[in-house]
């Protein structure tokens, strides 16, 4: 049974930012209530950070609770890299910056301007070195 409240899209194009001003992130899934992103470290579950969007949310601040960090092994062109898949929820939400995630949504992530059905996003499993959903 699905239990979130907003679908969430994979974007099609990158969307990255800064948490806290210092650390990049790239952003794996978002929707209305909040984002999952990868980072090259950890964040701490159960505190709030600050992300700073780039690209077409250039400016933007949002503030997010971090509900849950996760190693992930995956493989790249290079050979294989961990990186952390960390689960946030937005908080302090107007409807401003709503405004900017929806637009961000629209014009990043395919199918979520025309209210498309989103893609699954679902525990993912790591299998000769490579991410995979299932």
């Amino acid at each position: 049974m699905e239990r979130r409240r907003h679908f969430r899209h994979t974007p099609t194009r990158d969307i990255t930012g800064k948490v806290k001003s210092t650390m990049d992130f790239r952003v794996i899934d978002i929707s209305e209530g909040g984002m999952q992103v990868e980072t090259r470290l950890g964040l701490p579950p159960a505190t709030v950070c600050e992300l700073k969007l780039g690209g077409p949310g250039a400016g933007t601040t949002l503030r997010a609770e971090i509900k849950r960090c996760r190693a992930q092994l995956t493989k790249t062109d290079g050979g294989c890299k961990v990186a952390y898949r960390s689960g946030l929820e937005f908080v302090e939400l107007d409807d401003h910056r709503l405004e900017t995630i929806r637009r961000l949504m629209a014009e990043s992530c395919e199918g979520a301007a025309e209210g498309d059905a989103p893609v699954a996003v679902t525990q993912g499993r790591v299998v000769s070195g490579a991410l995979y959903t299932v």
